[in-house]
């Protein structure tokens, strides 16, 4: 890392847009270890709440770098020209459902109708329990965790989750239907976004091996240094608990951080599926940063 920070170059602040929740342990050690300070960074983690909040904030400026879903580079509203630096796990995409089969009354909680997780959600439906359902079904409500809040207030039946919430909410009495790796095993769920000027930038290269080499750490570390981690930022143990399985599990931590081009087109290929009239605005791997394209 030190060969990647030009000789008297002062310390650099970025600001970086995150969803809150348990897929953020890696940056949480790389922060709480000192691994960011000692690479010349000085990370600050800005949590949104819902996928129109983060890419209006990227919009805006207001971040320099953003862990969000690869389906945000193929809806065309990001501006500064986004490309994926790094691709990461945050554990299966999980539908989960107030017990009993699914009906076609059903009202399913999303972030937003025309998202990926929207897009897992439908074809889990149809391609699982033979159940499809249609864009009309689907409520907004925000980010993960509002949409695990809203479950038991009957304002919706069913939605998408990842670790923890979907362990939690398996707990609370809300079974789980399916996941993605029943529908998409190809598809991300995480990568980093940074803007295509700055993806070769030395800030840029530090911050994704510092978080590459946080998150080997933790994964040789096994589930007591995932829990530690976690705990430190003040995480309630139920919820640091049933994380664990999930970022130690298939598409959580061990995650190849290569972008593949096969990644980003499972993605692309749910949704054409779900959005017939969509066309990307380029080739894929324009979307892809210098170095990740395999």
């Amino acid at each position: 890392m030190s060969a990647l920070r030009p000789p008297g170059e002062p310390v650099r602040q970025l600001t970086v847009g995150v969803f809150p929740g348990a897929g953020n342990v890696h940056l949480y050690h790389a922060i709480d270890s000192g691994l960011f300070q000692q690479a010349g960074l000085e990370v600050n983690l800005m949590q949104v709440v819902s996928s129109d909040q983060q890419m209006a904030g990227w919009n805006d400026d207001d971040y320099d770098i953003m862990h969000t879903s690869p389906d945000h580079l193929l809806r065309g509203v990001l501006k500064r020209d986004p490309v994926a630096v790094r691709a990461e796990g945050i554990g299966e995409l999980a539908v989960h459902r107030r017990p009993g089969a699914p009906l076609p009354t059903d009202r399913w909680a999303v972030d937003n109708a025309r998202s990926a997780f929207a897009f897992v959600l439908r074809a889990v439906l149809a391609d699982v329990v033979d159940r499809p359902v249609s864009e009309d079904q689907l409520v907004p409500v925000g980010g993960t965790l509002q949409r695990f809040q809203a479950l038991p207030t009957d304002a919706v039946d069913g939605t998408t989750l990842h670790p923890p919430f979907d362990v939690l909410a398996a707990e609370q009495g809300f079974p789980r239907v399916g996941g993605h790796l029943q529908v998409a095993p190809d598809l991300i769920t995480n990568v980093v976004v940074s803007p295509r000027e700055t993806a070769t930038a030395w800030h840029t290269r530090v911050y994704t091996e510092v978080c590459r080499m946080s998150t080997e750490e933790l994964v040789s570390s096994g589930s007591p240094g995932i829990e530690a981690a976690l705990l430190r930022r003040g995480l309630p143990e139920a919820a640091v608990r049933a994380a664990v399985p999930g970022l130690l599990g298939p598409a959580g931590l061990s995650t190849s951080p290569e972008m593949t081009l096969r990644g980003i087109e499972a993605v692309a290929g749910l949704r054409r599926r779900f959005d017939p009239d969509w066309q990307p605005a380029g080739p894929l791997r324009s979307l892809i940063g210098p170095g990740q394209e395999r």
